[in-house]
């Protein structure tokens, strides 16, 4: 008589949350896992890591939960690692990972409400990026880092979101005013781990935007306070010669 094993589909009730999860339930959603390979999103519902939450269901609590994380992060920054942090960021930031970002570009919500989340990267920056990424940059060689001071999330931000100079979008153009305005502010940080991030971004945008971007990347350049190694990144973003 032979056995067969039955194969029964996991239960993925156990792993869904509520479409109209709280703030503070979202921010533990999103930063609280340990740091695995594959990541916990990628995890299978059998590993207990695995969690899903649908950030498209209720597009206005997406963006509303986003920008509150961003003008108010710094609760984070003392709650969770560095590589919990780059890995919740990574999360948020790619839509590879999940939908969130996409609610910046949803036409279907108010343009002040999202232009609200895009002005609320500057706190972003200042008051989560620059502290835990300091002056660590991500262009240099990677792979004598030490791995518990990853700075994936912040160097990648802007070439991974789906949010770029060439998309086709009704708000195109004040979409491209937004974007340029945390990069110009984010310029003025100390952090070079957070104006390499920005460089990063200009320079993937100067291909549609030279008019624009090389001024802000020059008038960057005039500091005084930053290292040669920022440096000579910032004259290749000038020109668009970034990866």
């Amino acid at each position: 008589m032979f056995g067969y094993a039955v194969c029964l589909e996991p239960d993925w009730s156990k792993y869904i949350l509520p479409d109209d999860l709280p703030f503070d339930a979202w921010v533990e959603f999103v930063f609280d896992h340990p740091v695995l390979e594959p990541r916990w999103w990628w995890q299978p519902p059998h590993s207990g890591h695995y969690q899903f939450w649908n950030d498209e269901a209720r597009p206005a609590l997406t963006l509303s939960h986003l920008t509150t994380f961003f003008r108010s992060p710094g609760a984070v920054v003392e709650r969770y690692s560095r590589s919990q942090i780059d890995q919740g960021l990574n999360y948020l930031f790619s839509n590879a990972c999940s939908s969130h970002m996409f609610s910046l570009t949803n036409s279907t919500l108010l343009w002040t409400d999202r232009l609200a989340c895009f002005e609320a990267i500057v706190p972003l920056y200042a008051d989560l990026m620059s502290p835990v990424y300091g002056n660590d940059l991500g262009h240099l060689d990677r792979t004598h880092r030490d791995p518990t001071r990853p700075n994936y999330s912040c160097y990648m931000w802007w070439d991974n979101t789906p949010i770029h100079s060439n998309m086709d979008h009704p708000d195109r153009e004040r979409i491209h005013d937004a974007v340029l305005a945390v990069f110009e502010r984010v310029l003025t940080l100390k952090s070079e781990a957070c104006c390499e991030s920005v460089l990063h971004g200009l320079g993937h945008w100067h291909s549609d935007l030279p008019e624009r971007t090389k001024p802000m990347v020059r008038r960057f350049l005039q500091r005084t306070d930053i290292s040669a190694e920022l440096r000579a990144y910032a004259e290749l973003a000038a020109v668009g010669g970034v990866q």
